[in-house]
């Protein structure tokens, strides 16, 4: 599911563990604070769900549903 967070669209997933994370949709999107690499191709960024605010969460937690 595709969510807004800081003004840009992320794609909201749960990861092979489990780990709620919000990917890339766009190359530029790799400068955003929070983001980092998790994989092995130039496009698998995220930021993990569990390093944002409580109240980040929530406002995400609210396009989910």
């Amino acid at each position: 599911m595709v969510v807004k967070y800081k003004g840009q669209k992320l794609r909201y997933v749960k990861d092979s563990h489990g780990k709620e994370v919000l990917w890339i949709l766009s190359p530029e999107q790799i400068e955003m604070p929070g983001m980092i690499f998790v994989g092995g191709y130039p496009n698998e960024y995220c930021i993990f769900m569990d390093t944002l605010s409580d109240d980040e969460q929530k406002e995400i937690r609210k396009q989910l549903n």
